[in-house]
């Protein structure tokens, strides 16, 4: 097949055939341009999008945390409460058993008696024999009172000392012990064994002082 006949340069055809291909060089070059355009601008796009969603997950993170936060400080603080409250509350108990705000006669009998009965053995013995109470005065400071407690006591040696550092550990809020004072000592002797052991039984008066709260009323 013989190829088709090409315009003549300079001829009507040739020139229609000229603007043609110029101007699809056109187009293509302008759909090419657009394509990029397009291109360029939807990447862009998608990158700011894709920005703005990491950012909002942050913030939703960020969010959720700091709710979380909040309910663990909330959690921790109703626990720092309730703590604090039982702890005042115990600290309120044994204060008031260490220093009350009466005389409080009947407790305090009560501890001398569990005392003597915890220690009270028959090779080992600690028995009080007379116990009195004065009239409460006021200390010379006024700050608080002062019940004087005289008591006539048979111990043997090792219940003796014990004795003494029970008044000595008296007012410690572990112990809950109530705040008492060593005033005076009057020792007895006796040569009757108050054991199997043979250990000499010690009579002793003690003169103690018992305090508590001021009446501020």
């Amino acid at each position: 097949m013989d190829a088709l006949p090409q315009a003549q340069l300079g001829s009507p055809a040739f020139i229609r055939q000229h603007y043609l291909s110029r101007n699809i060089k056109m187009y293509l070059i302008g759909c090419v341009l657009v394509g990029l355009f397009v291109s360029y601008f939807g990447i862009e796009k998608y990158f700011e999008y894709s920005e703005k969603t990491q950012i909002v997950s942050a913030s939703e993170q960020n969010l959720a945390q700091l709710d979380k936060d909040k309910k663990s400080d909330t959690e921790t603080s109703v626990k720092i409460l309730t703590e604090n409250k039982s702890r005042n509350e115990a600290v309120n108990k044994a204060l008031s058993s260490v220093f009350p705000s009466s005389e409080n006669y009947t407790e305090l009998t009560k501890a001398f008696d569990e005392y003597f009965l915890a220690n009270n053995r028959t090779n080992n013995p600690i028995i009080v024999t007379d116990m009195t109470f004065g009239a409460p005065a006021d200390d010379t400071t006024k700050k608080y009172q002062i019940l004087p407690i005289s008591m006539n006591i048979t111990s043997s040696e090792p219940n003796f000392y014990k004795f003494l550092q029970f008044v000595q550990d008296s007012g410690t809020l572990s112990k809950s012990i109530r705040l008492l004072t060593l005033k005076s000592i009057q020792m007895n002797f006796s040569e009757e064994d108050a054991s199997k052991e043979g250990r000499n039984a010690l009579q002793f008066r003690a003169d103690i002082d018992a305090y508590f709260q001021t009446d501020k009323s």
